[in-house]
């Protein structure tokens, strides 16, 4: 299958998860819950057949931490 990217990051007066699959974006006050989220829905992904590639970012829009989860 393809790639994914997902992405958190910082949004007005909270966190959000974005991905290049038609998925809607997700909103989150924590961004330790959006990284959970994230993390979780990535696992989902690559047992789907998708290698997923996530990047969290800080309030700054640099990023902070990849995490790559390749399909199984």
């Amino acid at each position: 299958m393809s790639d994914v990217n997902m992405r958190v990051q910082a949004a007005t007066g909270g966190w959000w998860v974005d991905c290049d699959l038609p998925l809607e974006a997700m909103y989150f006050r924590s961004g330790a819950r959006a990284e959970a989220v994230a993390r979780e829905i990535a696992i989902h992904l690559s047992g789907a057949g998708h290698d997923v590639f996530l990047e969290i970012r800080d309030r700054s829009e640099q990023p902070v931490a990849t995490h790559r989860y390749f399909a199984i």
